[in-house]
């Protein structure tokens, strides 16, 4: 027999307490059963006047509700489905909103998505300050709106810009400002929480309890189209039209507060059905699910624990090593950065406060878990200090002679238990641990920039890396809350091998004419965040110019570019950091294209229109052919981290899921069909890879169940 999620307790005053305990799991999600048991306990308390009041309250130590069970959306097959699913939702969740007896929410750690959305329904909500407690409507970031009533809720209890924000971009809202703005009507230790609870809704029962909370004027006429005008300007320019989900949002606030609640709910439903059954919300829920499978399954044996990590010494103090500094200390780690001189290690530490202080200096006491955190940095420029660390981060200049220097100088500094990972963005993990005595404890932890916004991290292992090695990194990249993906070592590894061929396509594309900002422009119209060439920028021109070199050395003739980025390094032209590269640079600040780098490129400035629908599809089947031929060669493991590094790490479009998933979408005899009328037209770099063309003729996918 199943054990009940829900368990309703009914104390001597007559307030029943409803507890949320999904069985065997961390955190609460609302499956189909929950549902179930919730009409059943809503009809009871409806119609049993023993009980005067209710009370919401979680079984789990810091999670309240983290939304629906996302896999029973694979149930809604047509957009009628969806429709019916979100109605269904409504009518429950408010029987709750309209019930003549009081209930109350009572709230420790998160309540998200369907989660809030029942909070919203409930008459009195009571958080905890735990520092998990937060509160957000994040389906936009599955391709869907809230569709339990949390749309048409949402915007009558805080203000309707700020509810905009919560629903557009998902964001997290904490107690203070929750308190603040009415979503919450109260704060309490987490100890106090369900005494504090039942009080109130007994209160609230008796009539002595009034609710006291902001009332928010609702725009009318000029107002709110100005409103929802800004809202969808901000959409616009953020999803670039790709993402419906935004623009059904604010249909439905539209209808919502210009024809009343009814039509609201209806747009909401419509919208939800409508959105469940969209490829982008089939692409954003893979890369959910995917993601999740990526933590769970790192390629560690059974039974191998990690080492115990305390304290992290970090080698080089610029924007990586301290960016890696940064989150080092945010999930509790101390840290000893070293460089090669005060000024160095100075402007390291600063830049680590930095990320500190932005994350936690404007949250009420945030000061306190500032000073927790900076505590346990310092720096050094020698090696002083490192022979208490559990494992070194390498974060200097990308040059092997250095990287063996400094490699051999720590070790001999080194306990022996300590594990050594470099940060390399290239360079195989393999040379690097030629230098040294350890192999088994060697391993490479490839960051991106910057390095507390980026959620990938790279783990690149060896022949001879341990899995005690292997599960130690993963379990560093899981606390510092970022997503692991496990590779085998080779040059580039996966992220930087597939970025590179990206690259490489929009510099055949500027060698046969085309302008920049098309090149630019093909990228973001599918869903890349950036342009190959404006990344090309941020990279750095002559960091990609090293990297084309070795890359053509590597991989011969397949990557081998068009000779123009020497040209245009050997013009002083390396990108952002210097101010001038493809494009200009005023204060840090990009602006257009500088025409004067066509000078340097074939064809100068005789540029040709491009078709950008035929550039787009280079990127994608270079991007998409590179990634199966990282499979084919085991660079990669899996599908998976290959869909995982490629959006979350080198900004693969993900409305599109990731390489292997379009690919299966996209049909890989279509996928192969299309390769080579590319090679054809432009040579050996599209030639098809031989696990797409083996795949293709005996009908597998790579994702059979999908």
């Amino acid at each position: 027999m199943e054990k009940n999620i829900l368990t309703l307790e009914v104390n001597k005053d007559g307030v029943g307490t409803i507890i949320i305990d999904l069985p065997g799991e961390k955190l609460n999600v609302l499956k189909r059963q929950a549902l179930e048991e919730l009409e059943q306990i809503i009809t009871k308390f409806e119609t049993d006047d023993n009980i005067r009041a209710l009370v919401l309250i979680s079984g789990k130590e810091d999670n309240f509700l983290a939304g629906a069970d996302i896999t029973m959306f694979a149930d809604l097959k047509t957009a009628e489905d969806g429709y019916q699913g979100s109605r269904t939702a409504h009518k429950l969740f408010s029987r709750l909103y309209d019930n003549r007896k009081p209930v109350v929410a009572a709230i420790n750690g998160a309540c998200l998505g369907g989660g809030l959305e029942i909070a919203l329904n409930c008459h009195y909500r009571i958080a905890t300050d735990h520092p998990k407690t937060t509160f957000a409507l994040p389906e936009v970031k599955l391709g869907l709106l809230p569709g339990a009533t949390g749309t048409n809720r949402l915007i009558r209890l805080i203000p309707l810009e700020m509810a905009l924000e919560c629903m557009l971009v998902g964001k997290n809202v904490y107690p203070p400002r929750a308190k603040l703005v009415g979503l919450i009507d109260e704060v309490t230790p987490p100890s106090y929480l369900r005494k504090a609870a039942e009080d109130r809704a007994l209160k609230l029962a008796n009539k002595t309890l009034k609710v006291n909370r902001p009332t928010w004027p609702i725009p009318q006429g000029g107002a709110l189209t100005a409103i929802l005008k800004g809202a969808k300007d901000m959409v616009d320019k953020q999803t670039k039209g790709i993402y419906p989900a935004p623009y059904k949002i604010l249909h439905t606030v539209e209808e919502s507060l210009t024809k009343g609640l009814e039509a609201g709910f209806e747009a909401e439903a419509r919208g939800f059905g409508e959105l469940v059954v969209n490829p982008v919300a089939h692409s954003l829920i893979h890369l959910f699910f995917t993601s999740n499978e990526c933590k769970k399954n790192t390629s560690v044996p059974a039974g191998v624990k990690p080492i115990k990590v305390e304290k992290i010494g970090i080698l080089g103090a610029g924007l990586m090593g301290a960016g890696v500094a940064g989150v080092s200390l945010d999930a509790g780690y101390a840290v000893r950065m070293k460089d090669r001189d005060t000024a160095s290690v100075g402007k390291g530490i600063a830049y680590a406060s930095e990320i500190i202080n932005e994350k936690y200096g404007k949250r009420k006491g945030g000061h306190i878990d500032v000073f927790k955190r900076l505590d346990k940095l310092s720096g050094t420029t020698d090696y002083s200090g490192f022979k208490n660390v559990d494992i070194v981060i390498e974060a200097v200049f990308e040059d092997v002679a250095l990287k063996h220097k400094v490699i051999k100088e720590v070790e001999a500094e080194m306990s022996e238990h300590a594990i050594f990972a470099s940060n390399t963005s290239a360079i195989p993990i393999t040379l690097l641990s030629q230098a040294s005595k350890r192999p088994e404890k060697f391993i490479g932890m490839h960051f991106f920039s910057p390095v507390h916004k980026m959620p990938l991290v790279e783990i690149i292992v060896t022949e001879k890396t341990s899995p005690e090695t292997i599960a130690t990194a993963v379990e560093i990249t899981k606390r510092y809350g970022k997503t692991p993906i496990v590779v085998n070592d080779g040059f580039g590894f996966y992220t930087s091998r597939v970025i590179g061929r990206y690259i490489m396509e929009a510099y055949c594309g500027l060698a046969e004419g085309y302008k920049i900002e098309e090149l630019d422009l093909a990228a973001t119209k599918v869903g890349f965040p950036v342009g190959p060439v404006v990344l090309t920028d941020e990279v750095g021109i002559d960091v990609a110019e090293k990297a084309g070199k070795v890359v053509e050395q590597v991989f011969g003739s397949r990557m081998k570019g068009p000779d123009l980025v020497s040209k245009v390094v050997a013009d002083g032209r390396f990108g952002r950091k210097n101010g001038k590269g493809f494009y200009i640079y005023n204060d840090g600040k990009k602006g257009g294209v500088d025409h004067t780098v066509y000078s340097f490129i074939p064809h100068a400035y005789d540029r040709k229109p491009a078709d950008l629908a035929e550039i787009a599809d280079r990127y994608l089947y270079a991007f998409v052919n590179e990634s199966a031929l990282c499979l084919q060669e085991n660079i990669l493991r899996n599908p998976n981290d290959g869909d995982i590094g490629g959006v979350m790490g080198i900004g693969f479009p993900p409305n599109l899921g990731g390489p292997f998933y379009f690919a299966d979408k996209t049909g890989l005899d279509k996928v192969v069909k299309n390769l080579r009328k590319l090679e054809e037209k432009f040579g050996e770099r599209f030639k098809p890879a031989q696990i797409l063309v083996d795949m293709a003729e005996s009908g597998k996918t790579f994702f059979p169940n999908k």
